[in-house]
């Protein structure tokens, strides 16, 4: 289930300013899902392509490093799967290519991310808050290990930065109600680790997973929760700008949920009786996607037109996790595991059901990972 699975991987787990503005705030558009999207159970019509290529590697799915895994695209179409400490890169059509790997000697303590600079030429590897790798993105060469002199203790991931910058981004006490009040998100570095800025004041309860997602373009989507409600988006300068605001109506949940409990529980709040964190944020060059968790800890999935205020969504299935990990101009990319056959045959979910009605054989084997790729009409 996915948001069970989201569960375990979350048990592990003063304001300052920008010098600038936050860019093209008058294009910030305001989603109201609830009132805008169609509730939809087949997905037929609604899909123009699927491709399902094996990746012929074997990952544990059971995993902390599985359940926080990323998938960014580089500029020839390549594949670079964020696995742990490992960076693999496939072709576009699955072969392995190499891995770009950070061999310390000893487990990271904290979270690990990647993402791809700005010029997409190389791929910046953050070891938890203590270190920056970079790397060459054509060969895998390691080019320098940046050492971060102040690191901030509650790193989750990291996103491109202008001048061959990035940014990381930090929860205080995720998964709670229970944190430090006007906690900034989202802070800057230069390409020498120097501290320049920070900004997006943590307001509510946060989930600590899938925070910075890759979208169309190396452009990447930074998401919020609690009384933001908002995404944010690194554009292909590397500059911060709001993109998306959710707004469920009553049916939302209200900023103010919880807060007379001494600490709220990720369970009681994934299971109360409204719509709430929107995850799974992914932008294509035509859609905009990303999931919500609905009362009683039900996902669903929603889908815009970019530049529509109309869309469609989906219930998920609650057995069988998937999502989309990033998207490129015509394809949104997500990573299938073995699927037993009785899943096959059971689920309800229809965009599961359009990708088993074309590879029901080859999924149904216990064999590799696969990547799925869809594209919507």
């Amino acid at each position: 289930m996915e948001m069970k699975s989201m569960m375990i991987c979350f048990c592990f787990c003063c304001l300052g300013f920008w010098g600038h503005t936050l860019s093209a705030q008058e294009q910030v558009r305001a989603l109201r899902p609830l009132e805008q999207c169609t509730l939809v159970t087949d997905l037929a019509d609604r899909i123009e392509e699927i491709q399902v290529i094996p990746i012929k590697q074997r990952f544990d799915a059971e995993s902390l490093e599985w359940m926080r895994k990323k998938l960014l695209i580089g500029p020839n179409g390549d594949l670079f799967l964020v696995y742990g400490r490992e960076v693999m890169c496939f072709d576009a059509a699955g072969k392995y290519q190499f891995s770009m790997k950070y061999n310390q000697g000893k487990e990271c303590p904290y979270h690990q991310d990647a993402c791809i600079s700005v010029d997409q030429k190389k791929l910046l590897f953050a070891h938890g808050d203590s270190e920056v790798v970079f790397f060459d993105l054509n060969d895998g060469r390691e080019i320098e290990r940046l050492p971060m002199n102040k690191p901030l203790q509650l790193f989750e991931e990291i996103a491109p930065a202008p001048d061959g910058g990035f940014y990381y981004y930090s929860i205080s006490a995720p998964c709670t109600n229970n944190f430090e009040r006007g906690h900034l998100l989202v802070t800057r570095f230069d390409k020498n680790g120097k501290k320049l800025e920070s900004s997006i004041p943590q307001v509510g309860f946060t989930v600590n997973i899938f925070l910075v997602s890759q979208a169309v373009g190396n452009t990447y989507l930074i998401r919020t929760q609690g009384g933001d409600n908002a995404c944010y988006r690194v554009n292909t300068k590397g500059e911060l700008e709001k993109a998306y605001t959710f707004d469920f109506g009553k049916r939302g949940i209200p900023d103010t949920y919880g807060m007379l409990k001494g600490d709220l529980m990720l369970q009681d709040y994934m299971r109360a009786d409204y719509y709430k964190m929107p995850i799974y944020l992914c932008e294509g060059g035509k859609f905009f996607y990303f999931t919500s968790c609905g009362p009683q800890a039900e996902a669903y999935n929603f889908l815009y037109a970019r530049g529509k205020d109309s869309g469609i969504y989906w219930k998920a299935d609650p057995d069988l996790e998937i999502h989309f990990l990033s998207a490129d101009e015509d394809y949104f990319y997500a990573l299938l595991e073995p699927v037993p056959e009785e899943m096959i045959r059971e689920t309800q979910d229809p965009l599961l059901r359009q990708i088993f009605k074309q590879f029901a054989l080859s999924l149904g084997e216990k064999t590799f990972t696969r990547l799925v790729k869809v594209k919507f009409k």
